[in-house]
C-alpha cells in the first residue's frame, strides 16, 4: 500500500514518458488504393524505412497533463539511447532533480529525492506493468518517442490511403498478434499517427507527432511535440523538446543510479 500511495505522487508526471496504455483510439477510416497511389505509398514507405535514425536523445523537455482532477506541467531532462537505454529527471524550477529514474531491458532504478526513497524492480515486473503495458517492451520505447518502426518489425504491410487524401496508412501484425498502424504524410514523408491494438482488436496505444526537429550536421531528425490520449489517462499528455543537445550515444554510467547511502531502497514485486 505505501508503495502504491508513494509512486502516485510522480507517475503524472513519468508517465508522460512511459507511454501509458488505454488509449481509446479507433482503426483509421480508408479507402482502397489505385495503381498510381498505390506506387506512391510504397516509394513513401521504403523511403521512411530508409531514413536515418538516431542511436540516442540527449534533451530538455516539458512534460504536460491534462487529465481527470489535475492539470499542469513539469521540466525535465531525458537521455535515450538504443536499444532500451533510458535516463529521466524531473526538475524543480531551479533545475534541481525532484524524481530520477533509469532503465534498460531488464531492470529499472527510480530515486524520489523528495522523500528519500529508492524503487528497484524488473522491466517485466508486475510493478512495472502496472504503468507500462506489456505490448510495448524496453526496446520498443526508443522507437514509440523517436517516432520510428524497429528494422524487420513491419512485415508483410498492407497500404490505403485515408479518405482524406492526405497521405497513407500501413498496418501489419507482430509475432505477437498486435495490429499497428502507422500514417505517413504524403507530403513531407513524416511519421504523423500510431495506432496499436492487441490481439482482440482492442485499442492500446495512441501517439500523434509534429514538429520534427532536424539536425543539420547528422540529418538525424527527432519530434518536437509528442501527443498521448485516452480514455485510461482521462485526458491528455503531452512531450514538448525544448532542447535536443546531442543524438551522440552516452557512456554506460549516464544510465546507472547510485542514491546516497541514507536513502532507504526498496525492491517492488
Amino acid at each position: 500500500m505505501r508503495t502504491r500511495i508513494i509512486a502516485r505522487l510522480w507517475l503524472p508526471v513519468l508517465c508522460c514518458l512511459l507511454v501509458l496504455s488505454g488509449c481509446a483510439g479507433k482503426q483509421p477510416k480508408t479507402v482502397p488504393l489505385g495503381p498510381v497511389e498505390e506506387q506512391e505509398a510504397g516509394a513513401l514507405w521504403s523511403g521512411f524505412l530508409a531514413s536515418k535514425r538516431p542511436p540516442a536523445l540527449d534533451a530538455d523537455i516539458r512534460l504536460g497533463w491534462d487529465v481527470l482532477g489535475s492539470k499542469g506541467g513539469v521540466s525535465a531532462t531525458v537521455q535515450l539511447q538504443h536499444p532500451a537505454l533510458l535516463r529521466f529527471a524531473a526538475n524543480d524550477p531551479l533545475g534541481r532533480a525532484l524524481i530520477l529514474a533509469v532503465a534498460d531491458a531488464t531492470s529499472f532504478t527510480m530515486v524520489d529525492n523528495r522523500i528519500g526513497h529508492v524503487y528497484r524492480g524488473k522491466t517485466d515486473s508486475k510493478f512495472w506493468h502496472s504503468y507500462v503495458p506489456e505490448s510495448v517492451g524496453p526496446e520498443a520505447l526508443f522507437f514509440f518517442l523517436g517516432g520510428f518502426i524497429p528494422e524487420g518489425e513491419a512485415q508483410q504491410v498492407t497500404l490505403e490511403q485515408d479518405v482524406q487524401k492526405k497521405g497513407f496508412w500501413y498496418h501489419w501484425q507482430d509475432k505477437h498478434s498486435m495490429r499497428h498502424y502507422a500514417f505517413l504524410d504524403r507530403r513531407s514523408g513524416e511519421l504523423q499517427q500510431r495506432l496499436l491494438f492487441d490481439a482482440h482488436g482492442d485499442s492500446v496505444l495512441e501517439l500523434r507527432y509534429a514538429d520534427y526537429r532536424r539536425d543539420p550536421a547528422s540529418g538525424y531528425v527527432w519530434p518536437g511535440h509528442l501527443q498521448i490520449t485516452g480514455e485510461a489517462i482521462t485526458g491528455t499528455l503531452t512531450v514538448q523538446v525544448e532542447k535536443i543537445y546531442s543524438h551522440t550515444p552516452q557512456k554506460a554510467a549516464t544510465f546507472r543510479l547510485a542514491p546516497p547511502p541514507h536513502f532507504t531502497v526498496e525492491q517492488v514485486p
